[in-house]
């Protein structure tokens, strides 16, 4: 079995908690609860969160598959620097984040989601991985591709391996073009 990136899971953990965040803030507001301040907290906490969040980081082996429009947010992350691409620093981001939303009703689930978003960007800290932006290329890694052109078949299937006598299906050698043969 292969190793668990923990930062791709912890990255769509903080996406579904910023969607549980932002709508458990609206529900505050609606309701009209008491504190229906935490409630806009929320709301704002999940639009910042889902910014942080919405790139997808590089995955250590295999293609990263990039979220629509992501390259606009990528880089604006990717300038953030080590607020963005160090796990630890996110690991406290979400913790703190967390705190004031568990302070009414509808944002106590929210809240707990984003503990547990904090504790698996923990893990992926301790594991040693970092955010590494997708699509973005620098002037050292940008390649010029070279395109191999090659020349169509002469001969219809089935055809010999290069090198190869030219034979036909039954074995034999082929037939001499003359006119007479030839369609």
């Amino acid at each position: 079995m292969g190793q668990i990136e923990w930062a791709m899971w912890a990255n769509e953990q903080a996406i579904a908690s910023s969607f549980i965040v932002f709508v458990g803030g609206i529900t505050a507001i609606a309701g009209q609860f008491s504190n229906w301040g935490f409630g806009v907290y929320a709301v704002l906490a999940g639009l910042l969160i889902l910014l942080l969040e919405y790139p997808r980081g590089k995955r250590v082996k295999g293609n990263t598959m990039e979220r629509k429009y992501q390259i606009y947010l990528t880089k604006l992350v990717d300038k953030l620097g080590p607020v963005s691409s160090n796990y630890f620093v996110r690991f406290v981001i979400h913790l703190l984040l967390c705190v004031p939303c568990c302070f009414i009703l509808p944002t106590v689930l929210g809240g707990m989601c984003l503990i547990i978003t904090s504790a698996i960007y923990f893990v992926a800290a301790l594991k040693g991985e970092q955010w590494k932006p997708v699509g973005l290329k620098s002037n050292k890694e940008v390649a010029v591709p070279t395109v191999a052109t090659s020349q169509p078949p002469s001969q219809p299937p089935p055809r010999a391996p290069p090198g190869a006598e030219p034979t036909t299906v039954s074995g034999r050698p082929p037939l001499p073009a003359t006119p007479s043969n030839q369609i």
